[in-house]
C-alpha cells in the first residue's frame, strides 16, 4: 500500500470525524423543533428505533438494487440521500450521549462531544466500519420514522441555566 493510499483513507476519516458532528450541530441550529423531537425519541428507546429503521433500510436496499443498472448516478445520489437522512436522525443519539456524559455543558457542546463519541466508535477497525456505522444509520432512520408519527414536542421557553464556574 502506497503512502498516497493511506493518506486518502486518513483524509476520509478526518472528514468524517469533523463532518458528522458539524452536520448534527447544523440540524440543531436550523431545525430546533425537529431536533428536540429526535432527542425525545432517542430517550424513549433505541431498540424501538432500530426495529423501525429496518423498514426504510430494507425498502432503500430493494429500491437501489432494482434501479441500480437503469438509473446509474441517480441511484447513487438517492442512496446517498437516504444515508444522510438516516445519519441526520442519529443526531438524537449524539445528543442523548452528550447529555448523559456532560450534563452541565451547553447544548451545542453536548452534541459536539456526544457526536465525537459516536463517530470515534464508528472508526474502530472492522467492527465500527461494518457493524456500528450501518447500525447508527439504521437507528437514525428509525428515529426519523418515529418522529414522523410523534406529536409535537413540548415547547421549551429557555434552556436551563448553567451553573457558574467557581
Amino acid at each position: 500500500m502506497l503512502m498516497a493510499d493511506v493518506s486518502i483513507w486518513v483524509a476520509i476519516a478526518i472528514g468524517f470525524i469533523v463532518g458528522m458532528p458539524a452536520l448534527w450541530m447544523l440540524a440543531r441550529g436550523l431545525w430546533p423543533e425537529g431536533f428536540e423531537k429526535r432527542a425525545a425519541v432517542s430517550q424513549a428507546g433505541v431498540g424501538k428505533s432500530l426495529l423501525m429503521g429496518l423498514i426504510p433500510f430494507a425498502l432503500s436496499v430493494v429500491l437501489v438494487a432494482v434501479s441500480g443498472k437503469k438509473l446509474g448516478i441517480i441511484t447513487v445520489l438517492l442512496a446517498a440521500a437516504i444515508l444522510v437522512w438516516g445519519l441526520m436522525g442519529s443526531a438524537g443519539i449524539a445528543s442523548l450521549i452528550g447529555e448523559r456524559l456532560w450534563p452541565t455543558s451547553e447544548p451545542w457542546k453536548q452534541i459536539r462531544n456526544g457526536g465525537l463519541v459516536v463517530i470515534c466508535c464508528a472508526l474502530i477497525p472492522v467492527v465500527g466500519w461494518f457493524l456500528f456505522l450501518p447500525l447508527i444509520a439504521v437507528i437514525g432512520m428509525g428515529i426519523n420514522v418515529r418522529c414522523m408519527f410523534a406529536g409535537k414536542p413540548a415547547a421549551v421557553s429557555a434552556p436551563p441555566a448553567l451553573p457558574t464556574p467557581n
